[in-house]
């Protein structure tokens, strides 16, 4: 969180990791992101910057850039990722250089620390148990999720963050809006096919 570039605030470190909460595709042998081809193993996950046009001189997460390591500030809703094939949520661990959006942040470093079971038994239950044993972490009932999360770190401070404006889905065809305005050309169509919600 601090910034050396003279002119500019210099705001204190946090001294413990920021715990934050995001979603996983279940593979047959690993966690993915949900959206690109991003493996999460055992330890320390650095960020890399994928995106398209990532041509920062900056490390991720840059401020320009969609890049870092995701997390919300609270634990997805069951209904988001439960009943689904292959999603998974857990808590992760997150230091390093920050971003604070009104959402959710973007970190430099992370790490798993637990995994959410869904409210029944069954295969995949049982797939996020072996997953987690592979990782040496815990899962555990969406419900506790949050409990066993913060004994690994602790949330962003209360005001840290900042005031989202609007609801997810208007904030997330807000910034499309402004990435449109950085990348020529835009075309309206492109808004609904390339905006995707948060959840």
């Amino acid at each position: 969180m601090s910034d050396d570039r003279r002119g500019e605030m210099h705001a204190p470190d946090l001294v413990q990791p920021v715990i934050g909460y995001r979603l996983w595709r279940l593979g047959d042998d690993a966690l993915y992101s949900p959206y690109v081809e991003e493996r999460w193993g055992r330890g320390v996950h650095t960020a890399l910057c994928r995106a398209e046009r990532g041509d920062h001189a900056e490390a991720a997460p840059a401020h320009d850039c969609s890049c870092g390591i995701h997390a919300w500030y609270e634990p997805c809703p069951t209904l988001s990722w439960a009943a689904t094939r292959h999603l998974v949520a857990g808590a992760v661990a997150l230091w390093g250089d920050m971003e604070l959006h009104p959402f959710g942040m973007r970190a430099a470093r992370g790490m798993i620390v637990a995994l959410a079971l869904p409210p029944w038994n069954g295969p995949k239950p049982r797939r996020i148990v072996e997953m987690a044993s592979a990782l040496e972490i815990d899962a555990v009932p969406a419900r506790r999720l949050e409990a066993v999360a913060l004994t690994h770190g602790a949330p962003i401070p209360a005001g840290m963050a900042p005031e989202p404006r609007a609801s997810r889905a208007a904030y997330a065809v807000e910034q499309r809006l402004a990435e449109a305005r950085r990348d020529d050309p835009w075309r309206p169509s492109s808004l609904v096919s390339r905006t995707r919600s948060p959840d």
